[in-house]
């Protein structure tokens, strides 16, 4: 999938997404212009459908599914390294620039892998928003621990990829196709 999924209703930061059948998302500072641009921010939970299945459908349109946490891997892996894969997935230019959507300097951003990774920001567990235009965070399937789910994260100021847990954040969500 070349964009980050914006399927769903928007609810306010303030507001839990919850299991009532209805997909939510968070769109940055509750700005329905910014999932036009960024893309839906959903929590674990929400993006999953309330399941915890490595490599779920999820929210994903049908033929698609969550990515799980050996398939970011294998990505990253496959761009030569979580060291240089960021730089390869990022979208180019930055804001100071005039040439794109990421802070100053977007470190390594070549974008060669066709990935087009956008500085999307993600909902805190409070319900506060941070990062837009300095950071990427992108949800896998797979649960570190009952409490924690993997996910990757891209910055303005690196050209890798970090693995790091949390299921309270509203993160982006790119499927791969089954």
């Amino acid at each position: 999938m070349a964009e980050n999924l914006k399927v769903g209703t928007r609810i306010d930061g303030i507001q839990d997404q919850t299991d009532n059948g209805v997909i939510e998302k968070y769109c940055y500072d509750n700005d329905e212009a910014n999932c036009d641009t960024y893309g839906g921010l959903y929590k674990w939970g929400e993006m999953m459908q309330y399941v915890t299945t490595p490599g779920v459908m999820g929210i994903c349109p049908p033929g698609w599914h969550i990515p799980t946490d050996e398939e970011w891997t294998t990505l990253t892996d496959f761009l030569l390294g979580t060291y240089d894969a960021g730089g390869k997935m990022k979208s180019v230019g930055t804001i100071k620039a005039g040439t794109g959507l990421w802070h100053f300097p977007n470190s390594g951003a070549t974008n060669e892998s066709g990935f087009t990774v956008l500085p999307a920001g993600c909902r805190l567990g409070g319900g506060n928003f941070d990062y837009l235009t300095t950071r990427a965070h992108f949800w896998s399937s797979t649960e570190d621990t009952p409490l924690y789910a993997w996910y990757r994260t891209l910055y303005y100021g690196s050209k890798g990829v970090n693995r790091e847990s949390s299921k309270s954040r509203g993160l982006s969500v790119r499927c791969v196709q089954d």
